[in-house]
């Protein structure tokens, strides 16, 4: 069964290393030219949105703090009953 499940998981990793990237080439027209760019003339510097500048910062705060509370409380409450003496 052992053997099996590797005799998959290999052509699965054949599979998706060989024959799908060959699969997806895209067939060539000939045509070389290149691409037309076309600047954006109406790009202007913006002001962040409320929830970008206030909510985003608040949030990531609060999770430090949640994730500093949390690292404590298992400090404190955990690792104090669990003691090895010698």
């Amino acid at each position: 069964m052992h053997r099996l499940r590797l005799l998959i998981a290999a052509l699965a990793v054949f599979a998706v290393v060989g024959v799908a990237p060959a699969l997806a080439q895209a067939d060539t027209t000939g045509d070389n030219q290149p691409a037309v760019v076309i600047e954006d003339e109406s790009a202007e510097a913006k002001e962040p949105a409320w929830t970008f500048r206030f909510l985003v910062p608040t949030l990531l705060g609060a999770s430090g703090f949640v994730i500093l509370v949390v690292a404590l409380g298992y400090g404190i409450r955990v690792r104090g009953r669990y003691r090895v003496t010698r």
